[in-house]
């Protein structure tokens, strides 16, 4: 997590067996355009653009699915007036019970900020939303997106800062995704419907083609073809680095970083939305997330 990149170089170093678990994939190894291959474009040997028109948006997903690991890409979004449009990160399973881990990137007009919203969702049910404002320009660069995801908690970071925690309560009877494959996905779609200041502004198709920027993808994380093979991801040794215990938990460090960006960026809760819930919260926002 915070330190992520160089506690998983040491890993690598150590573990002999780790080729037969792990995929270090980029977009030319493993990924394809499942929607809208006429527009997006690859750019270079691990970067593409995502683009969109009045006729439609794009988007890639990864050709294997994994199992707890770290998956990151760098994301540069549409610059400028995005107002309506939508770029998506997110790991997910297939069927009406499926599990989904995700970043949502709502645009917004020139001069306010993009959206950060994530969600989780465990046998089809979502409805956990936590939203945030970029402490940066979105669109002025790339920037590090990552979903963390091991058998004790899913974390959301952005530039190797966690800004969200959902920990495994299973013991709880709160579902938690340990039990499907998820592949990786990206995409640029139109929701103007919605997504900026709840619909009341629409996209300027003058400004179309809408692009987004994708680079440097990196899946550290476990090859999991189907659900048979999930003991192989969830065994405790060193080729599964995102098992070790320094994984339980956030460390102190970072807990501070992101109780900070919590503090000053947050702008939707779930957990405190009670009116949403009939005068309650989700079971587990009363237990401990951190």
């Amino acid at each position: 997590m915070g330190n992520l990149r160089a506690i998983l170089l040491a890993f690598l170093a150590s573990a002999v067996a780790l080729q037969q678990c792990i995929v270090h994939a980029s977009f030319i190894d493993s990924c394809y355009f499942y929607w809208g291959a006429n527009r997006g474009k690859v750019t270079g040997p691990d970067s593409l653009d995502l683009r969109l028109d009045q006729y439609g948006g794009s988007g890639i997903a990864s050709k294997v699915s994994y199992m707890y690991g770290s998956i990151t890409m760098q994301i540069k979004l549409v610059p400028n007036n995005s107002a309506g449009t939508v770029t998506t990160f997110y790991l997910s399973s297939t069927g009406d019970q499926h599990d989904e881990i995700d970043f949502e990137f709502l645009g917004n007009v020139t001069g306010e900020p993009y959206t950060i919203h994530t969600n989780i969702y465990t046998k089809g049910f979502g409805k956990r939303e936590q939203q945030f404002k970029p402490w940066f320009n979105a669109g002025d660069g790339y920037h590090n997106y990552t979903i963390f995801w091991n058998p004790y908690e899913v974390v959301w970071l952005v530039d190797d800062t966690p800004i969200r925690v959902f920990r495994n309560y299973h013991d709880s009877e709160i579902n938690f995704p340990d039990s499907q494959p998820m592949n990786a996905y990206a995409s640029l779609w139109n929701a103007d419907q919605w997504a900026t200041q709840g619909g009341r502004i629409k996209t300027d198709w003058s400004n179309a083609p809408f692009a987004a920027g994708l680079q440097n993808y990196r899946a550290d994380a476990c090859y999991c073809p189907n659900a048979n093979s999930i003991g192989k991801c969830t065994s405790n040794n060193p080729a599964n680095w995102w098992t070790d215990y320094k994984f339980f938990k956030l460390s102190d460090a970072q807990l501070g970083q992101m109780n900070w960006i919590r503090n000053n960026y947050m702008i939707y809760n779930y957990c405190t939305d009670t009116k949403r819930f009939n005068g309650e919260s989700p079971k587990e926002c009363s237990l401990p997330q951190y």
